[in-house]
């Protein structure tokens, strides 16, 4: 192998890549980079950061959304957008050289299935060597963090519960169980794992649960339009998915449990699971909270599954959230799905006021 030696594993040398850990800045001295900052999660991220007194730089592929520029505020004026797409390597290490940041959160990603399916090539240079393209950047300048957003997604089936950081996400007969969307997401988690043993890198995945709240997207069953049809006096009818069962997370904890994850100790766990810690509950549930919450809401939905439903099923199980609440001192603030949709409806009726 050479004149070098190599004191662990096939190829582990001894290599200062200056993004060790050690003292932090505090944080109100910290600029934090944020990809995919401009969406949905972004934009309550981006918010959550900047009220603790950080400066917040944003990179996406557009600027930000209509209800991500209102969770901002004014502040979405001065926040640095850079646009540019995780994967053209160039570009990421010029915003690195231009922004100095000293910790990346990095929420960038196509997520569409039907999209990563088709364009598979492209799911991967995105959602995996996006990746690798801001540790690169990371390692270069000496940036001590990364928080990366990936996915429950990443699960097969559940084989136990609650589900932990150790559940397998690899079987003998079966992988990720959202297909091409799970796989990149943990292949960029083993990559991750592979510059930390190897290098030292630091890291923290989230891997978030049904994200929902103002902004949110369709990818978390018919949630949205509940809420958002029936607060503009218009029905929500579906056919199917009453019975699908998942668990909710506000996108508000999923921001403060970034916060905290930004500050966790050197020996905390790698991997973390943005959930609310309780039972699923069923779209049926939501809708009939909905009901309850908005007066006159025209809610329908059929009990069976739909056909693309049916396999997503088998990874749907209760989250452990006992290492965010031991390492980090995290708890979720609406472990309430019915706190947390009430919240949703007021801050999406204020977005409607304010963009009538």
């Amino acid at each position: 192998m050479g004149e070098r030696r190599y004191d662990q594993g096939m190829a582990r040398p001894d290599i200062d890549i200056g993004a060790a850990s050690g003292e932090r800045k505090p944080v109100a001295a910290r600029t934090t980079l944020v990809t995919g900052g401009a969406g949905f999660i972004g934009g309550h991220l981006v918010r959550a950061l900047l009220d603790t007194g950080r400066n917040v730089v944003v990179l996406d592929v557009r600027g930000f959304a209509p209800e991500s520029r209102f969770v901002v505020g004014d502040d979405a004026e001065s926040v640095p957008l850079e646009i540019a797409s995780i994967a053209d390597q160039a570009r990421v290490l010029a915003i690195f050289r231009v922004h100095r940041p000293d910790e990346v959160v990095h929420a960038g990603m196509i997520l569409d299935p039907a999209y990563l399916a088709t364009n598979r090539s492209t799911a991967f240079q995105v959602n995996v060597g996006g990746v690798l393209n801001l540790v690169e950047a990371m390692i270069a300048f000496g940036v001590p963090r990364l928080i990366n957003f990936s996915s429950i997604g990443v699960l097969p089936r559940v084989l136990y519960q609650p589900i932990d950081g150790n559940h397998p996400i690899l079987l003998s007969d079966a992988g990720p169980g959202t297909d091409f969307y799970g796989s990149t997401k943990a292949a960029a988690e083993t990559m991750l794992f592979a510059y930390n043993q190897a290098l030292g890198f630091d890291f923290r995945t989230i891997r978030p649960s049904a994200v929902y709240g103002l902004g949110m997207n369709q990818y978390v069953g018919p949630i949205k339009a509940m809420v958002e049809n029936t607060v503009r006096g218009e029905p929500a009818h579906f056919e199917f998915g009453g019975k699908h069962p998942r668990p909710y997370t506000h996108v508000r904890d999923i921001a403060a449990l970034v916060l905290a994850m930004l500050d966790a100790p050197d020996d905390a766990d790698r991997i973390f699971y943005g959930s609310n810690g309780e039972p699923l509950v069923t779209t049926t549930e939501v809708g009939q909270i909905v009901r309850e919450l908005v007066s006159g809401a025209d809610i329908e939905i059929g009990a069976e599954l739909s056909e693309a439903e049916k396999p997503v099923v088998a990874l749907r199980g209760e989250l452990s959230i006992e290492n965010a609440r031991a390492q980090l001192g995290w708890e979720p603030g609406y472990a309430s799905i019915r706190e947390g949709i009430a919240q949703y409806v007021e801050q999406y009726r204020a977005f409607v006021g304010a963009t009538l």
